[in-house]
């Protein structure tokens, strides 16, 4: 939640990733058995998504058949609310870690991780550019949203910032997220993604066949995509 605040989307999952291929190797190292721990969010903003597609999207090696993971308040009834409900999800979570270590998802080529790395750094500093370096981001993003309607709900386990003062650096993820959600804008997921691909696209058309390649074959890369998607449509006011 909080590197996608500061980061956007593609990077702080992109860098998730590669951190948790490192942990992977760390543990092999000293001979560690390594269980990851995973804090999914509710929304796609802060790392939500299907469960069975964000397991099996994981980096090889990482689940070996123990998964932890936090499920988010909001979301608990949905999932856990009745007898029926809670049965399918854990089958959902059971099939899809047995599926990880049985079938394990395609590590991604050299000139994937390239191409990922470079789009990455783009899509950024295109996120930065506007909501940490656009003077006037913060009087729209207030203007916009029910920001400050819901800071002063007392409905969290925690104030919505950290500094009553502050800025966006102050604002918790939650209420960042909620906040853009109210408007189905969903901003913090896509900015970014734009910049990225037109730079990528500029600097060599054969780029694109990259890109294709990276969608049908890395399930990282698809779901990413395919969580982008289905934001814009939630979005779409037609």
């Amino acid at each position: 939640s909080d590197s996608g605040k500061d980061a956007g989307r593609l990077s702080a999952a992109w860098q998730l990733y590669k951190a948790q291929e490192e942990l992977v190797q760390v543990a092999k190292q000293y001979g560690v058995k390594l269980t990851m721990f995973h804090g999914k969010g509710g929304t796609v903003g802060r790392g939500g998504g299907p469960t069975l597609f964000a397991i099996l999207s994981q980096p090889p090696e990482t689940i070996n058949g123990s998964l932890r993971v936090t499920v988010q308040g909001e979301v608990i009834e949905q999932s856990f609310g009745e007898e029926r409900l809670c049965f399918k999800t854990l089958q959902r979570y059971t099939a899809a870690t047995l599926e990880h270590g049985m079938c394990p998802p395609t590590s991604p080529k050299p000139e994937w991780r390239a191409i990922l790395d470079e789009i990455a750094v783009v899509a950024t500093e295109e996120y930065r550019s506007v909501v940490f370096k656009e003077p006037r981001f913060v009087e729209y993003f207030r203007l916009a949203t029910p920001e400050l309607e819901y800071g002063r709900m007392n409905i969290g386990s925690r104030p919505s910032k950290r500094k009553p003062s502050g800025g966006i650096e102050s604002l918790r993820a939650i209420p960042w997220i909620f906040a853009w959600t109210q408007t189905r804008f969903h901003l913090p997921v896509w900015l970014g993604f734009g910049a990225a691909f037109k730079h990528i696209l500029r600097k060599d058309r054969r780029n694109l066949r990259i890109l294709k390649e990276m969608y049908n074959e890395w399930p990282f890369f698809r779901v990413t995509l395919d969580l982008l998607e289905m934001v814009f449509a939630k979005g779409d006011p037609g």
